[in-house]
C-alpha cells in the first residue's frame, strides 16, 4: 500500500469518533474578518463553538505548551519567503514520519518516528511556531478526504486565504482547492476551543 493510501486510512479510522461529535456540516466559506489581499471565498467560515477531539484534549493535557493561547497576529502577510517556508515545513514533515496507526487508544505526538495524519499535523504547527510564525494564525482543522475518511490538516490563516498543509501532498493550496470537507478547527489564539465550519 502507498504511503499516501496508508496515511489516509490511518487518520480515518482516528477521526472518526471526533467527527460524530459535531453536527457542523462544511460549506461555503464566510468571512470571517477582511483581509486586504484576498476574497471572501479563501477563508474558512467560523460557527459556532464544538467539542473538541478527544485525542487532541489529551495531546493538549500531555504537551500544554503545545495549547497555550496563540500570539501574534491571526494573519500573516504571504510573502514569498514565507511560502518557502510553509513549503519546506510541510514537505519535511511529511518525508520525516512513516505513515502509521497505533492500536489501542490514539496519542498525538510530536516529531514521532511514525504517526498518522494528527502527527503530522501537531509537529508542522510545532515547526512553524518554532520557526517565528505567530501561532494565532496557525489552526488545525478536522475534515473529510473525497472518499470520506476523516483527515487532520494545519490551517494557515494569510492575507491570501486559508492555506492548508496537508500530509498527504506537498502542495500547499487555498482550503476551497485542497479536496477536503471541512468539519471544525481550533481557535488559532485560542487552541484548546474548537469550532464548527460553516
Amino acid at each position: 500500500m502507498s504511503k499516501i493510501r496508508r496515511s489516509v486510512a490511518f487518520c480515518g479510522i482516528g477521526l472518526a469518533f471526533a467527527l460524530m461529535n459535531t453536527s457542523a456540516h462544511a460549506g461555503p466559506g464566510a468571512l470571517v474578518r477582511p483581509l486586504k489581499n484576498a476574497t471572501e471565498a479563501a477563508f474558512i467560515g467560523q460557527g459556532p463553538r464544538t467539542v473538541a477531539p478527544f485525542a487532541h484534549v489529551r495531546f493538549c493535557v500531555a504537551s500544554p505548551s503545545e495549547c497555550v493561547g496563540g500570539s501574534g497576529p491571526d494573519s500573516v502577510e504571504l510573502t514569498k519567503e514565507k511560502l518557502d517556508l510553509l513549503k519546506s515545513v510541510n514537505a519535511r514533515v511529511n518525508s520525516s514520519i512513516e505513515p502509521f496507526m497505533p492500536e489501542g487508544l490514539e496519542t498525538w505526538q510530536v516529531n514521532p518516528d511514525r504517526g498518522n495524519c494528527h502527527d503530522y499535523a501537531v509537529s508542522k504547527r510545532h515547526e512553524l511556531i518554532r520557526a517565528g510564525w505567530p501561532s494565532a494564525s496557525l489552526r488545525l482543522a478536522i475534515a473529510y478526504t473525497r472518499g470520506g475518511v476523516g483527515h487532520l490538516v494545519v490551517i494557515v490563516r494569510t492575507t491570501d486565504g486559508d492555506l492548508v498543509l496537508d500530509n498527504l501532498t506537498n502542495r500547499i493550496v487555498n482550503w476551497r482547492k485542497s479536496g477536503l470537507r471541512f468539519v471544525s478547527m481550533d481557535g488559532g489564539d485560542q487552541p484548546r476551543v474548537w469550532y464548527a465550519i460553516r
